[in-house]
């Protein structure tokens, strides 16, 4: 069950903090005071989508917190034992944050999660009834889903899946190998170029980083050649090389000593100039032979580099989506050189998955056959119950068949499902979604909810304006099934019917306000018989609140 639940900061709410009982908690309040916003935030909680929308203005992000109850739920014990999360006192502490710029994270007992894995312990924490959820009833792959969730049937309907995959990959293979004469020799055509111009490159998954790191170092070797050498001919070379110059000087300072003895005592420093001169420019030819390049390796180098480019825009982003490619087309290339024989085995292996196929469909179609019995008498009951004694619900199942009268099988098997309702004696059912009401809609979700509900481990059930289109008396008939629903499981009901909030073991009002210039969203736990007349009085008076109106909230709280 929900213990509590912390919101801070999301839309109009700039702290709330509520503890709830393990039975019916009931909110009500005036239109556009935010009713639904408590759920909407137990919604982003669980795994829904987020947006930088719900964070309150003014404020760096919204937070939401959930303390819930495990002690009786196995499965989420289970899902948390495979994520290695820590489980205290049969306790878990959910969180999700928000920020401006609509970025979320999501937390389990303080450790970081994703929004996936919120949402599968939300699937089996709570069911959330929303508004829109009425337009989900109506879709006939929802209703598949309803009977094979019902039914325990979704492992059967997997391995469907999985032997459709295998039988679609496989038509995929026999409808290329069918090819004309002139398509498949274009398309052998076709993956031998490729291949061959692949296989060109040489690739390994690094190749290209190898070349991108040796390339600049090529590059730069001959240009730092080029300096190297022009600095060996300044200093050595034949004419007016630096050291040519520098002994010239020294030869001159010899003469001028020769005539007048001891005139410049420099000409030991130039002897040591000269070698040190030599020495530099010996450093530098055999700098410049190290360095070295051969002008066939760096055009060799930047023919790759090219070829690689041009590769990546025709077969992947990277080397590694290149060799991928290459694989692949090199088995399609095999294949199509091979197409005769590998034609008549994948012929002959299409054919036991089909068989197998149609097996499993079939298997599927007659377990369905069986829960849709089952569950017509159950949700006819309970919609009688909720006031339409006369009402019948059905469930239509039929094989899909192509227009060759094929079964036409999909990953969900090859039924086709229309949920049928007659809210009258003497009428065929039809299509609910055809003759259905707003509240006939609404008591058949309910109806609907009441049955899976049973047949399922949730601990939590939300509904939110579960009594759209409904009238006073059958608001009551709904209060009375919320309250029984209550005595097994945790509920929620947002509602604007003072004869549904008459059944609220806990009840809240939700309030706007205005202060400083700024609105806000509160929600009071009315926790008196008095404040919960007043509210209820409230609702039947659309406002103004009589002795009449007030007698009969008092008279509903009787209930």
């Amino acid at each position: 069950m929900l213990e509590e639940l912390t919101v801070k900061n999301y839309a109009l709410i700039e702290n709330l903090k509520l503890e709830f009982t393990n039975k019916l908690n009931i909110f009500t309040g005036e239109t556009g005071a935010g009713k639904s916003i408590t759920i909407e935030a137990l919604g982003l909680l669980l795994g829904d989508r987020a947006s930088a929308g719900v964070v309150r203005t003014g404020t760096p992000k919204s937070v939401i917190t959930g303390v819930f109850s495990i002690e009786h739920s196995p499965e989420i014990k289970k899902i948390l034992k495979e994520q290695d999360l820590e489980l205290e006192e049969n306790t878990i502490i959910l969180r999700r944050e928000i920020d401006a710029a609509g970025k979320s994270k999501c937390y389990c007992n303080d450790q970081p999660v994703t929004a996936q894995f919120a949402s599968k312990i939300g699937d089996v924490l709570v069911d959330i009834h929303g508004q829109n959820e009425h337009q989900t009833l109506l879709k006939s792959n929802n209703q598949l889903s309803i009977i094979d969730k019902y039914g325990d049937l979704l492992e059967l309907r997997s391995k469907i899946t999985e032997q459709n995959r295998q039988y679609q990959g496989l038509q995929d293979e026999i409808d290329n190998l069918k090819l004309s004469a002139q398509q498949r020799e274009h398309k052998i055509d076709l993956y031998k170029f490729q291949v061959k111009e692949i296989d060109a490159a040489q690739l390994k998954p690094n190749t290209e980083e190898e070349i991108d790191s040796i390339l600049p170092q090529l590059k730069n070797s001959e240009k730092i050649i080029k300096l190297v050498s022009e600095a060996h001919e300044i200093l050595s070379g034949e004419e007016t090389s630096v050291i040519s110059n520098v002994q010239k000087v020294s030869q001159l300072i010899e003469s001028i000593n020769t005539i007048s003895e001891g005139a410049f005592a420099g000409d030991a420093k130039l002897e040591g100039i000269i070698s040190q001169l030599k020495d530099a420019s010996t450093e530098l030819d055999k700098y410049r032979d190290k360095l070295e390049v051969d002008p066939k390796e760096l055009d060799k180098l930047i023919e790759k580099k090219d070829l690689i480019l041009k590769l990546k825009k025709k077969y992947g982003a990277t080397a590694q989506e290149i060799i991928d490619y290459r694989e692949k087309i090199g088995l399609e290339l095999n294949k199509l050189l091979h197409g005769e024989e590998n034609l008549a085995e994948l012929e002959k292996k299409i054919k036991l998955i089909e068989k197998k196929l149609l097996e499993l469909c079939e298997d599927l179609s007659q377990k369905r056959k069986k829960v849709c019995t089952k569950l017509e008498k159950l949700v006819e009951k309970e919609i009688q119950d909720l006031g339409m004694a006369k009402a019948k619900f059905k469930i239509g199942l039929e094989k899909d068949l192509t227009p060759e009268n094929k079964p036409k099988i999909t990953n969900s098997g090859f039924d086709t499902i229309e949920f049928l309702f007659s809210p009258n004696l003497g009428e065929e059912p039809r299509p609910l979604k055809e003759i259905a009401s707003g509240g006939e809609m609404s008591r058949t979700m309910l109806a609907l909810k009441v049955v899976l509900g049973k047949a399922s481990d949730v601990p939590v059930m939300v509904f939110d304006e579960i009594d759209a289109g409904v009238s006073g008396p059958m608001s009551s008939v709904i209060g009375s099934k919320l309250e029984e629903i209550s005595k097994s499981r945790q509920v929620f009901c947002v509602t604007h019917m003072a004869q549904i909030a008459g059944y609220a073991q806990t009840h809240y009002k939700v309030e706007k306000s205005a202060r400083a210039g700024r609105t806000f969203t509160e929600v009071i736990v009315l926790g008196t018989k008095t404040a919960r007349i007043e509210e209820m009085a409230r609702m039947l008076s659309g406002g103004k609140i009589t002795d009449t109106t007030r007698k009969h909230a008092e008279e509903l709280l009787k209930k």
